[in-house]
């Protein structure tokens, strides 16, 4: 399957950046499609719409989960059922761990673990029920490459790190819990994508621009990637080959570590 001629997709945070992206690329594939974002996102819906789109939207927080029922039921009463969640909006904040304010680090998690999780709450029964009518079904949650390992960076924003992490087992356990209905489950781990706001801190800061543009991609190149990967099963989609080399790392130093466990009998794997 590569389009989503007439299926119903969800975005959050898709006023700008990765979520807009999402949106155009479900718009090219056929979907109709609610853009979900805290702020105003009437601009997004008529340059979609100018592009042919069929674009609704409504503003809600999604770290409010009264905010996240009634976006889902402004959803179902514009269209009719859902087909597919793009599950990504997000936020960050600079400083490491020991640095950042606590009231700072409260929000990232706030929106970026918390808010994930009412989104999957929500909207997973609507998911169930398009499965389980032969319709499309699929929960794409944005992640990052911070998802795969603890990158360097140029500045460190250490509380995002930490929420993205949690966004990779926020998805297994949804794979784990949503899969055997027919729903596909997959993380999106982009690398530096040249967002606006990329774009306006990397115009601005030389240093940054030259750690970080070598390496970053277009919007539309992740949404692209994004949306064959999902289609396609994949469970972590990981558009950046240059995350490759800190992620493999990382998985390695954690299989060296588990193996030097000791070897004892346990009657299931994983049971406690």
């Amino acid at each position: 399957m590569t389009d989503l001629k007439d299926a119903v997709a969800v975005v959050t945070g898709g006023a700008t950046g990765v979520g807009l992206a999402l949106a155009r690329e479900a718009v090219r594939r056929g979907a109709r499609v609610m853009l979900i974002d805290v702020h105003d996102a009437g601009d997004a819906v008529a340059a979609l719409r100018a592009e042919g789109g069929s674009v609704e939207s409504t503003i809600a927080d999604v770290a409010n989960i009264d905010d996240v029922y009634r976006a889902e039921a402004e959803t179902i009463a514009h269209f009719g059922g859902v087909n597919v969640v793009c599950n990504n909006a997000g936020t960050a904040a600079f400083g490491r761990l020991q640095d950042v304010a606590p009231e700072e680090a409260s929000r990232v998690l706030r929106i970026n673990v918390e808010g994930a999780f009412h989104v999957i709450h929500v909207f997973a029964q609507a998911l169930q029920e398009s499965a389980a009518a032969g319709r499309p079904a699929y929960l794409l949650n944005t992640g990052s490459e911070h998802s795969l390992g603890v990158p360097p960076h140029v500045a460190p924003i250490s509380i995002y790190t930490v929420s993205k992490y949690a966004a990779l087992g926020l998805t297994m356990t949804a794979y784990r819990d949503l899969a055997p209905s027919g729903i596909g489950v997959s993380l999106l781990a982009p690398g530096w994508t040249l967002t606006d706001n990329v774009r306006g801190w990397v115009d601005g800061d030389p240093e940054a621009a030259a750690a970080i543009l070598p390496y970053a991609q277009q919007p539309a190149e992740v949404a692209e990637r994004a949306f064959d990967g999902l289609l396609a099963g994949t469970r972590v989609i990981a558009t950046n080959p240059h995350t490759r080399a800190f992620a493999l790392e990382h998985a390695r130093n954690l299989m060296i570590d588990v193996q030097e466990l000791p070897v004892v009998d346990a009657p299931v794997a994983g049971a406690f």
